[in-house]
């Protein structure tokens, strides 16, 4: 049987293809991680047993040193010509902050499509707190940026955040499952525009609107996605 190949262009934002069992075992550490890190706030632990945690994370650092990285550029150089094998998908996906399940730095955050709308889940724990018991207001900034951007799912280019506009409802809090949801608004040559809105509970927490501005010439709706087009604006 063929092993399936990737291209880069086509690979949707803020998803991994299916585990190898390599990235699994990436999972799990950055899992193990993340829990590490969420223990080491406020731990309440004397000097002695701090020296010796210390300890073993730097022994586990070195023995991390000892193995190499894999090369982005010939990543990279596979997946733009098309012939990405489902690691090196997995390799560009699994270590976005905030929604690859590979990073450390991620709660993770769950992007998805649904219909007309972009969807968003996550839960955040204590080391993405800003004020006590709720999130980071720079952490909701840039877990929109990513929702948002993947409304270009809905379209043909892939391009850069332009602008990002926020605006703060409520307090969002932390532990609790946060929704999130994004829409494309229109089109208008390279630019993209779109709206968001976050949401604990029933309570609406945040609302933003945004432009992304494609790399690679004017966005076109994907044939499937034409009835996204205003009545008044082409395909």
């Amino acid at each position: 049987m063929t092993e399936q190949t990737f291209n880069y262009f086509d690979l949707p934002i803020g998803e991994s293809p299916e585990p190898t069992p390599v990235s699994e075992q990436r999972r799990e550490l950055a899992r193990e991680l993340l829990a590490i890190s969420e223990q080491l706030v406020r731990l309440d632990a004397d000097e002695s047993a701090l020296a010796d945690y210390t300890a073993q994370a730097r022994a586990l650092r070195e023995q991390l040193e000892s193995h190499g990285h894999r090369s982005m550029r010939d990543i990279l150089g596979r997946l733009i010509t098309g012939q990405g094998s489902r690691q090196d998908a997995l390799d560009m996906a699994e270590f976005e902050i905030l929604s690859g399940p590979a990073s450390p730095l991620s709660p993770p955050m769950t992007l998805w499509l649904d219909g007309d709308t972009v969807r968003g889940s996550a839960t955040f724990g204590r080391v993405f707190m800003g004020p006590p018991g709720k999130v980071h207001g720079g952490v909701l900034a840039l877990a929109l940026d990513m929702l948002m951007a993947k409304t270009q799912d809905f379209v043909t280019g892939l391009g850069m955040t332009g602008t990002l506009n926020i605006r703060y409802l409520a307090p969002t809090p932390l532990n609790t499952e946060i929704r999130f949801e994004a829409r494309l608004n229109r089109l208008e040559g390279r630019k993209l525009f779109v709206e968001a809105k976050v949401f604990a509970g029933d309570t609406q927490t945040v609302e933003a609107t945004g432009i992304w501005v494609s790399a690679r010439g004017d966005y076109r709706l994907r044939d499937r996605f034409a009835h996204l087009a205003p009545a008044d604006q082409p395909a």
